[in-house]
């Protein structure tokens, strides 16, 4: 017999991502459910502890019990399905005769999807998308007339434009672009990635490669402000460095220690001087924002500008300018150049998009029928 929580490693292992499988978003989160799921059955009257024991009826109590903790009905979809997968994967592997976690029985208490269809997520709309651009143009206008006052100001109202535009306009995933802290391999975007007159990006793509990334006409000007603030003393620098003072006071305490500075002298560098050009000054490196402060700065942005949207969301988020910037390319240049741009398989891009493609065969079917009964009335005289 195979104790469950004995095999949990091999499974994270499997869905794992870089060497030996020991990063990635899915690992981390399944990772954290999977010990949720442990604690539950260790909790329960029979307590089962290998995968003999295991039975749909346990599936069924737990996915009830996620229903009762308060979460979104798509948190506990979420959260059911690293446990669905798990099970999905012990079949695979021998340990269970079939994926009881699929069970009709088991998933009758999960909630359903209540929506998310094609057209259903968030997409930023044109008068999202100019309300937020405008706004961070007007931020970021004002502060660079202040530079020579205050440059970090003037530095991070770029920066907050800069991507903005990026995520607006491009179609990027934000794990592309920003720091993922469960994978070590996505540190941001550098600026020796960003070919400005060629106007592209290079990235690493959620196929796990280097791709590149085009950069339409409106992204450029924001960008090439955003470069000249800056002043990066060195092309490995991230495009959209943190501003987080605790973390930057470290990263330079640390480096310029490193270097031989004594503890008077750091002090003496940080004065009159904010910390972002402290780094600039004495090239220290500062970390990407995280995928997670990209979101933060975002809602940050969409409160300030006093965007207010229908749906439940609360600000707009990276992953609904993506969706917007498909809608855009969908409605003007097709699913196939869609696909291209947002590097996905034009298979999902048509059926992410397929509330457009319906719209479009609804004109269709109403042209049809009027020059059908235009020409009856015809016929009919």
């Amino acid at each position: 017999m195979v104790s469950i929580d004995t095999v949990i490693e091999d499974f994270l292992t499997d869905k794992g991502k870089g060497q030996a499988g020991e990063s990635g978003n899915y690992r981390e989160d399944a990772s954290r459910e999977l010990d949720r799921f442990v604690d539950f059955l260790a909790k329960h009257e029979d307590s089962p502890t290998t995968f003999d024991e295991l039975g749909s009826s346990h599936l069924r109590e737990y996915a009830r019990h996620l229903t009762r903790q308060g979460w979104t009905a798509g948190t506990v979809r979420t959260y059911y399905a690293y446990v669905s997968a798990f099970c999905g994967w012990a079949v695979r592997e021998g340990h269970l005769a079939e994926n009881v976690a699929q069970r009709r029985n088991a998933t009758e208490p999960i909630p359903d999807s209540g929506g998310h269809k094609s057209g259903e997520q968030q997409a930023w709309s044109a008068e999202d998308r100019h309300q937020l651009t405008s706004f961070v143009d007007e931020q970021a206008s004002t502060a660079i007339d202040d530079v020579g006052e205050d440059r970090e100001t003037a530095t991070k109202a770029c920066r907050d434009r800069a991507l903005v535009y990026l995520l607006s306009y491009s179609g990027v995933r934000g794990a592309e672009i920003l720091r993922d802290r469960s994978d070590e391999r996505r540190q941001g975007l550098r600026w020796e990635d960003v070919h400005l007159e060629d106007r592209y990006a290079t990235v690493f793509a959620k196929k796990q490669r280097l791709d590149d990334r085009g950069l339409p006409n409106p992204v450029i000007h924001p960008l090439q402000m955003y470069q000249k603030v800056l002043d990066a003393p060195s092309e490995s620098w991230p495009v959209f460095p943190s501003f987080h003072r605790p973390t930057l006071s470290q990263r330079v305490t640390d480096t310029l220690d490193r270097r031989g500075y004594t503890t008077t002298e750091i002090e003496e560098m940080r004065t009159d001087r904010s910390l972002i050009e402290v780094c600039v000054e004495y090239d220290i490196e500062p970390p990407s924002i995280t995928t997670d402060a990209g979101r933060h700065v975002l809602k940050c942005l969409c409160e300030e500008a006093g965007i207010e949207l229908d749906d439940d969301e609360e600000y707009l988020m990276p992953h609904g300018a993506r969706r917007g910037a498909g809608e855009v390319l969908v409605r003007t240049s097709g699913h196939a150049a869609a696909a291209r741009a947002l590097d996905n398989s034009e298979e999902v891009v048509r059926e992410h998009y397929s509330h457009i493609e319906a719209g479009e065969l609804a004109d269709q079917m109403t042209n049809a029928f009027e020059e059908a009964d235009q020409q009856d009335d015809s016929n009919s005289e």
